[in-house]
């Protein structure tokens, strides 16, 4: 039997209307607290700035996959390898 067989149809749409409507169901899981993200450290990646025709972008080597990525502003990033990391120039002061 398919799943839609075994479910009345009564429930499943509620169900869609709720989560049309933006309500909770009681299907919802919670997913923890939203600060889970902020515990991992994220790599860092130095730019380097290339001026295109058309715009400034920033090549960076992959702390993961070591590959040169663009991207076309700072900050934090999803490479196309499926890295996270922190696009940022070095301080000038640092050691």
């Amino acid at each position: 039997m398919t799943q839609n067989a075994e479910t009345p149809r009564a429930e499943s749409g509620a169900f869609q209307e709720d989560s049309a409507a933006g309500g909770k169901s009681a299907a919802t899981v919670p997913q923890g607290s939203d600060n889970t993200h902020q515990d991992v450290a994220l790599l860092v990646a130095r730019p380097v700035p290339v001026q295109t025709s058309g715009r400034l972008e920033f090549a960076a080597r992959c702390p993961e996959c070591r590959t040169w990525h663009r991207h076309v502003s700072l900050g934090e990033k999803d490479a196309p390898c499926g890295a996270h990391y922190v696009l940022k120039f070095a301080n000038k002061g640092a050691a």
